[in-house]
């Protein structure tokens, strides 16, 4: 998917500065997405430069202006033929499965050179992030608003049941299983 589309999608919800959006990809997207301030920035301006989205200035004490973009009648039409073209482009190209990069895997491919003691400290650390991040899933208590607006929705709501059952049913089986490699 296209940051340019990324940035509509998430300006959707409402209005946002550029570091609002990053936000997002560092907190509940992080683990689906990555984007960089240095691809935001260059969308946000594409974006405005073809009039899908508008920008006002907030002055801040000791602090830069902060821009905030709202996206127009015209950026929200432009994303939901984007985001069609890029669901059809999903389905005729038939690869449904995500790529998946983790250090955890790779060590864990390679545990047998490695001492009993560190597999089972990467694999005690690993089960202790996925509680923690469990947590950070199912928290149901106050957010920022740029957070906020984006878990009111039913797509938000369903991908964070399955994000939880996935760690869930990661736990689980890491929990059964870890003998195998300790032995």
């Amino acid at each position: 998917m296209q940051t340019d589309t990324l940035c509509l999608g998430l300006l959707s919800s409402g209005p946002k500065s550029g570091y609002e959006i990053k936000q997002i990809f560092t907190g509940p997207l992080s683990d689906i997405y990555s984007l960089s301030f240095g691809t935001i920035y260059p969308s946000l301006s594409k974006l405005m430069d073809q009039k899908f989205v508008t920008c006002k200035q907030h002055t801040q004490e000791k602090k830069p202006d902060k821009k905030v973009y709202t996206i127009t009648k015209k950026g929200l039409e432009y994303f939901k033929q984007n985001i069609v073209a890029d669901a059809t482009s999903y389905i005729r190209l038939g690869n449904y499965g995500d790529q998946i990069k983790s250090e955890f895997l790779l060590l864990i491919l390679f545990s047998n050179f490695m001492p009993k003691e560190i597999t089972n400290t990467v694999i005690n650390e690993r089960v202790l992030y996925a509680k923690q991040k469990l947590e950070l899933i199912k928290y149901k208590g106050p957010l920022p608003p740029e957070i906020e607006s984006m878990r009111r929705k039913k797509s938000a709501d369903f991908i964070m049941g399955l994000a939880a059952e996935v760690i869930e049913a990661g736990l689980n089986y890491i929990e059964k299983n870890k003998g195998k490699l300790i032995k």
